[in-house]
């Protein structure tokens, strides 16, 4: 089996809609909130699990502090990882997680992406590397040494700063340190038992994007990042000198690939019937 979890603040009807479609005898669908006082929508209870949680049940256990945006505070995909971690007791070989806006196109673009790619700990669009000195790299075997990396000691002072700060500044992890995308991941059972190691020795955890891929690293993971999820990116149409992600308009949409952003869910819905995508 296999779960796909949909990160929300407050879920319209519309997220309730397509999930319903994705459920099947192989795939389970969850929908994480972050809102407790939002009113959902009528949906399907055979289909759909809701993960609504106290937000101090959840902050008690050390599962806050993932959104950079929101420091200090319980978000959905918090909610998400406790549950999975100290609630569901399913073997789900891999959990994928994905928030509102990135346009899944079809109802077996995920499914299909899973026979291509089996196996990997985690699964995300690609990352960077932080390090203060390149040959770090030759002692892991899970590191794509084809990423963009950026010194530390230099380049990075004006580039994501915080996140890396706080890493430096308490020593979470040794060099080298990784930074990519998580509006859609997929992990395995493994790596949520060492996310739930982390929480438990540090009480907190630390911002998504930073701590994922860099706990996956050090703890000999398999990383995995698939074309079909290179277009994960911040904005579309957006450009800078560190990350190599691939940049698309409304004419690379295609039904094997992921695409973010589309906020709308509602041109979400007119794309699919635009492509002829089911």
């Amino acid at each position: 089996m296999i779960a796909i979890v949909f990160f929300c603040y407050r879920p319209p009807k519309e997220i309730f809609e397509f999930a319903a479609l994705l459920k099947n005898d192989d795939y389970d669908i969850f929908v994480s909130i972050n809102d407790n006082n939002h009113i959902i929508p009528e949906y399907d209870t055979n289909k759909i699990t809701i993960i609504k949680l106290d937000t101090d049940t959840v902050k008690n256990a050390g599962y806050f502090n993932s959104n950079n945006n929101m420091k200090n505070q319980v978000v959905s995909r918090d909610k998400a990882f406790y549950y999975f971690n100290r609630i569901n007791n399913t073997n789900y070989k891999h959990i994928w997680f994905i928030e509102e806006d990135v346009f899944i196109p079809t109802t077996t673009t995920l499914s299909n992406i899973d026979k291509k790619y089996p196996d990997g700990d985690y699964m995300s669009n690609t990352y960077y590397i932080v390090d203060n000195d390149i040959n770090n790299l030759n002692k892991f075997n899970n590191i794509n040494k084809d990423c963009p990396f950026v010194q530390y000691t230099t380049e990075l002072k004006f580039y994501d700063s915080s996140a890396f700060e706080c890493f430096n500044n308490n020593n979470y992890f040794t060099f080298p340190w990784l930074k990519g995308m998580t509006c859609a991941i997929r992990v395995s059972k493994i790596f949520l038992q060492n996310i739930d190691l982390f929480v438990i020795k540090h009480k907190r955890l630390l911002m998504d994007e930073v701590l994922y891929l860099t706990l996956s690293l050090h703890n000999n993971l398999s990383i995995i990042n698939p074309i079909e999820l290179r277009a994960i990116v911040f904005r579309r149409n957006h450009k800078d000198n560190i990350t190599n992600y691939l940049y698309w308009n409304y004419n690379d949409i295609r039904g094997d690939y992921l695409f973010h952003p589309i906020k709308d869910l509602q041109e979400q819905k007119k794309l699919r019937l635009k492509h002829n995508f089911h």
